[in-house]
């Protein structure tokens, strides 16, 4: 990647990250969440914290004439606009551009350098579409990095919705960190209610709770996932234990334990395969894998049918060398996804 190294050290610093072995991408960061949520308040203040000083703000405005962005205070004239559409539908058309261009400015002094991107998406946006797009548009994936997805749900209705709106649970299933908005206008219980109905989705989400005029939660400027540090993939892992939340109704975790290594090429062509006949109802799997003749594990990584690349990670954050998948499935038999899986890899039962 020599062209996307000069081009760093042309005009786009890198990203600001600890250790040698730092990624010097562009972190992006999806800010999403349903209609009505809060996304746009909480945007405004996290734009005008220090740690988004140095960022680029891309707004999705699902009409053809947009009216958030003009609502989005930040500086240096960094702010995009995607107009017309749901980016989620748009994706690999006005992203791709708008990052592409947003960098060329960059690296041509026409704009300040940035080293983060943030991504307010319309409110019917799946975020999927964001994190496939940077993994597998070749000019994006040299420069960018999916920094994580930080939803937004409104605390009020975020039980309601995550029933009866698909959009709903697909962006709590793929939060790395949960911004409970509008509490200053729930009770105690209500919020309490919220925050276990996301838990019951995706125990594995950071929940940080916002209020008007009191100091942002610091977790919600970090929302990169857990798959460079062992430790932190780990309590990620071990969040979908039995017994860690209670069940909603139309949602299933799964945990898939694989004793013996499977080769790369096994694992991308029978997952592959198990992701074309269940993908409608699998929200996300994620988990390391024991790959064979390969020393450290590998972090696996699906949204319905989309398989990303495996990442290698340093070490095993146990110290046990086995594949451990993680699935969160909606309205699907979790015992019929294991064994699917299992039968694809040539794993015993």
């Amino acid at each position: 990647m020599q062209r996307h190294t000069d081009s760093l050290k042309a005009g786009i610093p890198a990203t600001q990250s600890a250790g040698p072995a730092a990624d010097p991408r562009i972190a992006v960061t999806v800010l999403t969440g349903f209609l009505g949520s809060g996304k746009t308040t909480l945007l405004n203040r996290l734009v005008r914290d220090p740690a988004y000083a140095d960022a680029a703000v891309i707004v999705n405005e699902l009409g053809e004439v947009g009216v958030d962005h003009h609502l989005v205070r930040h500086a240096d004239g960094r702010v995009a606009v995607i107009e017309g559409g749901c980016i989620c539908c748009t994706v690999n058309g006005g992203l791709v551009d708008t990052l592409r261009d947003l960098f060329m400015l960059a690296l041509r002094r026409q704009i300040k350098p940035f080293r983060r991107v943030l991504i307010e998406t319309t409110g019917l946006a799946a975020p999927a579409a964001i994190l496939f797009t940077l993994r597998h548009e070749r000019f994006l994936a040299e420069r960018y990095i999916y920094g994580g997805t930080l939803t937004v749900v409104d605390v009020r209705h975020i039980r309601r919705q995550l029933l009866d709106q698909p959009e709903a649970l697909q962006q709590v299933a793929l939060a790395d960190v949960v911004a409970c908005a509008k509490a200053d206008l729930a009770g105690a219980d209500d919020l309490a209610a919220a925050r276990q109905a996301v838990a019951q989705v995706n125990p594995a989400a950071v929940q940080c709770v916002v209020r008007p005029g009191v100091e942002l939660d610091r977790r919600l400027f970090d929302s990169a996932p857990a798959r460079r540090e062992p430790g932190a993939l780990g309590r990620w892992l071990g969040a979908f234990a039995p017994a860690a939340a209670g069940r909603h109704p139309q949602v299933r975790h799964t945990v898939l334990a694989l004793p013996a290594p499977v080769s790369r090429a096994a694992f991308l062509t029978g997952m592959s395969r198990v992701l074309e006949v269940h993908h409608r109802g699998l929200l996300r799997m994620k988990g390391l894998v024991r790959l064979q003749d390969e020393g450290g594990p590998s972090v696996a990584h699906a949204v319905h049918r989309d398989l990303y690349p495996l990442e290698p990670l340093d070490a095993w954050p146990d110290g046990q060398p086995q594949t451990r998948l993680v699935f969160i499935l909606r309205e699907l038999d979790p015992d019929a996804v294991a064994g699917a899986v299992r039968q694809a890899l040539g794993q015993p039962a």
